[in-house]
């Protein structure tokens, strides 16, 4: 997926980009059609990671929300929220 812009918030670490890039980019396998857009934020509050992502589809918009005590943990959470729902999203396009 060519089309993701990660953006980090203070206290996150820079190499969370590339790992947020790399794990949710791999998704596009499982939408039913085209993203047209990614986007992906994380943010901590010292003590927490807070990671959101949207995808912007054809007809619909997938979004998720994930909390954990490190970015990896977060964005780990996050894309396995965001695969259940484009999987489920393919499901109900191709019935």
């Amino acid at each position: 997926m060519d089309y993701i812009q990660v953006s980090l918030g203070l206290d996150v670490p820079e190499e969370a980009r590339d790992y947020a890039s790399e794990r949710i980019g791999s998704l596009d396998f499982f939408a039913p059609c085209r993203v047209d857009f990614a986007w992906v934020s994380l943010t901590s509050d010292r003590t927490v990671i807070h990671a959101h992502a949207r995808f912007d589809l054809k007809w619909d918009e997938v979004q998720a929300y994930a909390e954990a005590g490190t970015a990896t943990e977060a964005i780990d959470l996050l894309r396995e929220r965001l695969r259940r729902q484009l999987v489920s999203l393919r499901l109900t396009t191709v019935s």
